[in-house]
């Protein structure tokens, strides 16, 4: 696997005994590797009735299909297990279907989700919008954005890599995104680094994402029922879809990228060998989410981000919206990056909007504004600066205000980023339906300490 960085994530260190994963996303580089009409159910003729056990539903149940779950909060596997997806019956259904231009693949999408969907197809190609992923709760980044550029990112990526990992959800990511996007106006885009067990015969003995820290959990497997592999997959994707129905519920749009960074074998479900190619493995895991979270559980807030960069993981043109790539060039490079949108586009089907859906370095706003014509990037998002990234922060002044990471980019560089006119930020959104402008907790609490740290900037000029 070619690392062009190792990326620590939030709350790896403090549940190394429970989670064997050291790590956040794998390998991003400017070309990746390359190897040798109404949707109704597609497996099950009925939705299967709830069990007996006693049903604990979020508050989205009006909206889709809630997610069966049992007193104690986890998902009801009877249930779960009752539906199937059936593979060639579900690809007779994208066969048949036709997506307006102007809408999502989502045949469920409802007002909001949409409203915001046809706002990203007026910006494409005109603009470029500014994301930042999110490392934890304490958001430094933002911290880092505010007070340099007095503004943020219009967008933030969450993940969901721990709450599929028995005790690990330190962070109420789902809650943080809610805050994030009602309160503050922000777009919200989800990952999530699918932690398993890292051997399917002893769940209780740790979990990770990465290929080479897992002894024994199949892909092959996890799309095949009746297999161990296959029950912790559905029950995973429900537990999931329950997370996605509360943002649903909350009015919360979500530009949605499952199965991210599938070029390599670096996370499980990707590319790892000709088997998995041949059998197109990870386009059937693919379908099994999009299957349970459009026909079963019928969510309407999804926008579909495919990040599958490579021609091998394609997927049907009717279970995505935006193609993305992660490119994390090996020496500091803030061009437009010309190849790496070439490559994408070449696998991309016909309509869709493309996203530099990670990055290590920020574009630079002037190229991509003489570039526009031929690499239209509908946004950028640099990875958060924990561990040894720190694309956009690298320490801390004495009253813990975050240095901007000169060894990644000028502070004039990154003003200049955030004050262009390409680039659509915080302060230049427009107001979506049930939302507020206020600035989130963190730069609130945070606010104290910058009109200080401002006070001794200007003693020191």
């Amino acid at each position: 696997m070619n690392k062009a960085k190792i990326k620590i994530l939030a709350g790896i260190l403090a549940f190394s005994a429970a989670i064997t994963s050291a790590a956040g996303c794998g390998s991003g580089t400017n070309t990746p590797a390359q190897p040798a009409d109404t949707a109704a159910p597609t497996a099950a003729a009925e939705t299967p009735a709830a069990s007996d056990t006693e049903q604990t539903q979020n508050s989205a149940a009006s909206l889709s299909n809630p997610v069966a779950m049992t007193a104690d909060g986890d998902v009801d596997m009877t249930v779960a297990l009752a539906y199937e997806t059936d593979f060639d019956a579900l690809m007779k259904q994208l066969d048949a279907k036709t997506v307006a231009a102007d809408h999502p693949v989502s045949e469920n999408t409802n007002e909001k989700t949409l409203a915001l969907y046809q706002w990203l197809r007026s910006i494409y190609g005109k603009q470029v919008i500014s994301a930042q992923q999110v490392g934890n709760a304490y958001d430094k980044d933002s911290i880092a954005y505010y007070y340099y550029t007095d503004d943020l990112p219009a967008m933030k990526g969450f993940d969901f890599i721990f709450k599929t990992t028995p005790g690990g959800d330190t962070d109420d990511w789902t809650q943080m995104a809610i805050d994030w996007h009602t309160k503050s106006g922000g777009l919200v885009t989800f990952c999530w680094h699918w932690n398993v067990p890292i051997d399917v015969d002893e769940p209780d003995g740790g979990h990770a994402f990465y290929s080479e820290q897992i002894k024994n959990f199949s892909l092959a497997n996890a799309v095949t029922p009746g297999t161990k592999e296959y029950e912790i997959a559905v029950h995973d994707i429900d537990l999931i879809a329950y997370e996605l129905q509360k943002l649903e519920s909350a009015g919360v749009p979500v530009l949605w990228r499952p199965l991210h960074e599938a070029s390599g074998k670096w996370f499980w479900w990707g590319m790892a060998d000709k088997e998995t190619v041949e059998k197109e493995y990870y386009q059937k895991l693919w379908y099994m989410i999009y299957d349970r979270l459009e026909n079963y559980h019928k969510l309407t807030n999804l926008i579909w981000v495919w990040n599958g960069q490579n021609k091998h993981m394609t997927v049907h043109k009717n279970t995505y919206d935006i193609s993305g790539i992660d490119v994390y060039p090996n020496s500091e490079d803030h061009s437009v990056l010309q190849t790496s949108y070439n490559n994408l586009a070449k696998i991309t089907d016909e309509g869709k909007m493309l996203t530099l859906s990670e990055c290590g370095y920020i574009p630079d706003p002037d190229e991509l504004a003489a570039n526009m014509s031929t690499v239209k990037w509908l946004y950028y998002m640099p990875w958060n600066s924990l561990g040894d990234g720190g694309f956009i922060y690298k320490g801390n002044t004495v009253l813990g205000i975050p240095l901007i990471n000169e060894e990644k980019m000028s502070l004039d560089f990154f003003k200049k980023s955030m004050a262009s006119e390409t680039v659509i930020t915080w302060n230049e959104l427009p107001t979506f339906e049930g939302t507020e402008h206020e600035l989130p907790e963190r730069i609130k609490m945070a606010a104290y300490d910058m009109q200080l740290q401002k006070e001794k900037d200007a003693e020191n000029k």
